[in-house]
């Protein structure tokens, strides 16, 4: 009684949400929740008089961007492959804003930030989404002919002038995300093997000189021993590959790191991974490597889904924002271990940060939106 109850249960859950999927996602946030209060909660308790400043902060994001998300919800992925050139070019239009001067809002020598009284908002995370939209949408339309230089052309030159105003904030980590992801794409999309190769070299290219201007890019290129560099920029790698260290395998126990007690100066944002690895060990690590390859493994079944259907876009979208999240966790994994050099990139659902935050929860939406989608398409289908 109670299996077919259950069955019931599942039966009425499944043309709305991928139940698999949604419990991952309630772990991923519910599990960030509680790494971020632990990292915070000294550092908050310093600096702003409350231990759960950072804590209650993030909830009020999540809470924020379930109310924008619940728009999204109710927008079909058809309707947003149709209007993708709306949600680019407006939010193109705030990222050219930023640079402007006077108008956005600098920290740390960057200018990624919009201020207006106490809301600040980062439009480069909510671009790189849109950017993402209608870059599958343009591979959708144009599947057929995307062997032509032309067509191909295309999405190289808009994430080119993209890749400009983000430089000019400077901001090459998202820069760096956004032309693997168009590479990625543009290969999963099946454009030439010969095209692909000249955009990578032109790619590298581009990398290689952007650094060598830059004594600070240049700099981070030496981070394979960063505690000889102590006193300078090997600091906070430093620290990070000792909290890592003394983790261990199991950890010295949730809230006990001794590294965020004013070693790490901001331990609740790119270093977090560092203090969960101290915390939980080796277990931790696998533990929250396993969720993002969960997550990333369940968007590309929803994208096979879509293909066998024939929902083209929603099937790229699938892929791409799976590949989007979860570059960005391994990315950010891979700065904390020394493995790339250091830069600014968050932990999707675990680093605070508001911008971002909005942008995951966004992101989530539109797959649990495809899925409805795609699971209406396939019950036509079937009774057809």
């Amino acid at each position: 009684m109670k299996k077919n109850s259950k069955n019931n249960l599942s039966n009425v859950i499944k043309p709305f949400f991928d139940l698999n999927f949604f419990f991952l996602i309630i772990t991923i946030i519910l599990f960030g929740l509680l790494i971020l209060t632990s990292a915070s909660i000294d550092f908050a308790s310093k600096n702003y008089n409350h231990p759960f400043y950072f804590t209650l902060r993030q909830i009020g994001h999540l809470v924020l961007g379930i109310l924008i998300c619940y728009f999204f919800l109710y927008l079909s992925s058809e309707n947003l492959r149709k209007h993708n050139k709306i949600f680019f070019l407006f939010f193109l239009f705030f990222l050219i804003l930023v640079i402007i001067p006077g108008i956005g809002k600098t920290v740390n020598n960057s200018t990624r930030w919009l201020s207006y009284g106490f809301l600040n908002v980062q439009p480069s995370e909510f671009f790189k989404l849109f950017y993402i939209v209608w870059l599958c949408a343009y591979l959708d339309t144009n599947k057929k002919v995307l062997f032509k230089i032309r067509v191909f052309l295309i999405p190289v030159i808009i994430f080119s002038l993209s890749a400009l105003v983000l430089l000019l904030q400077p901001d090459f980590g998202s820069t760096a995300i956004l032309f693997l992801i168009t590479f990625i794409m543009l290969f999963i999309a099946k454009a030439r093997i010969l095209h692909l190769l000249g955009m990578l070299f032109c790619g590298m290219f581009g990398a290689i000189a952007l650094i060598l201007v830059s004594p600070e890019r240049l700099s981070r290129l030496d981070f394979f021993e960063p505690c000889l560099r102590y006193m300078s920029d090997g600091y906070h790698l430093c620290w990070s590959l000792m909290a890592i260290g003394s983790g261990g395998l199991f950890g010295k126990g949730l809230g006990a790191s001794s590294t965020k007690l004013s070693y790490l100066s901001h331990p609740h944002t790119d270093f977090i991974f560092a203090i969960l690895a101290e915390e939980l060990g080796i277990f931790g690590v696998v533990f929250i490597t396993t969720l993002f390859y969960l997550f990333l493994k369940k968007c590309i079944f929803i994208g096979d889904k879509s293909f066998r259907v024939g929902m083209v876009f929603q099937g790229y979208l699938s892929y791409a924002i799976g590949i989007f999240i979860s570059t960005q966790a391994f990315l950010n994994m891979s700065v904390n271990l020394g493995i790339v050099p250091t830069k600014g990139l968050v932990l999707p659902f675990f680093s605070y940060g508001g911008s971002n935050y909005l942008v995951s929860i966004l992101s989530i939406t539109i797959i649990l939106r495809i899925y409805r989608d795609v699971y209406k398409k396939s019950l036509n289908s079937s009774l057809r």
